[in-house]
């Protein structure tokens, strides 16, 4: 994975493809907005090499248009790991900032970091089936992730569920003056608590030894065994699947000048993180 692609992403994705409101335009405007960027995405997940791409389109819900890369396990293939984030951003009106036509950190963000674990899992080889998913009408209640697992096979269970929602400001950015501290949290939730203590403790080690993670006051970390129904991984773990949710919108004055904003911008972002190479 590599962070100056991620940025290209994230730039690639605000520059073409905003708007991207619910897929149901009969809603509000914007749902043909949403299945343009969709489909673009599924064919950018063809080409890391997924075996198999959908948008999926399901008979009983249709407006339910999530991209969906499947790798298939070798020796459990009816065993899925899950990462994702929701590709559409806040319509206009919707509290508090009155919406958004980028949505770069929410959740363009998690969209992007989704498809740059992507790009590396889909040519890997697993024991389990690994899947890469952005979510349609999140905010509209969770209804494209709530859909997939209303949806899944009867013989496929999740093993684990990571849900990446603005996730834009992080270790290591040191904020420019007037700006953070940037806070991640980390909540695991849908298992029983010894998997949840195992879960935390390997997130742990991986961030503190791999990511060589330093606690500063710029850049903290915050661990929780929480059900929370704040984003897609609620659909996971209300159906008992173990879930991870990445969570860093930033310090409160951060966090509160772009939610649901037309200031919610790469441009904004990339600020907020001292310039590209911060951010990247």
């Amino acid at each position: 994975v590599d962070g100056e692609r991620a940025y290209d992403t994230i730039d690639y994705i605000t520059s073409n493809y905003n708007n991207r409101w619910c897929a149901s335009a009969s809603l509000h405007e914007g749902g043909q907005n949403y299945e343009i960027a969709a489909e673009a995405m599924a064919e950018d997940m063809r080409e890391m090499g997924f075996d198999f791409v959908e948008v999926t389109r399901y008979e009983d819900d249709p407006d339910q248009l999530n991209v969906v890369g499947y790798n298939w396990g070798r020796t459990n293939p009816d065993e899925y790991i899950v990462v994702g984030g929701h590709f559409d951003i806040p319509y206009v009106f919707t509290p508090p900032g009155g919406g958004t036509n980028e949505g770069a950190n929410d959740d363009t963000s998690g969209s992007t970091v989704s498809l740059e674990m992507a790009q590396a899992l889909a040519t890997m080889e697993f024991d389990h089936t690994v899947v890469a998913a952005l979510w349609a009408c999140e905010e509209e209640g969770l209804l494209g992730s709530l859909a997939y697992v209303e949806h899944l096979p009867e013989n496929v269970s999740v093993k684990a569920y990571m849900n990446f929602d603005m996730v834009a400001l992080n270790y290591p950015i040191v904020p420019p003056p007037g700006y953070g501290p940037y806070e991640l949290s980390i909540s695991i939730a849908g298992a029983n608590e010894e998997r949840m203590n195992r879960m935390i403790d390997w997130v742990g080690t991986t961030i503190e030894d791999d990511l060589a993670y330093e606690w500063t006051n710029s850049n903290r970390i915050f661990w929780q065994i929480a059900e929370s129904c704040a984003s897609d991984h609620c659909a996971f773990f209300s159906a008992g699947y173990p879930t991870f949710n990445f969570f860093s919108p930033g310090g409160e004055i951060s966090f509160w000048q772009e939610w649901h904003s037309p200031s919610d911008t790469l441009e904004f972002m990339t600020l907020k993180a001292g310039g590209q190479p911060e951010m990247a």
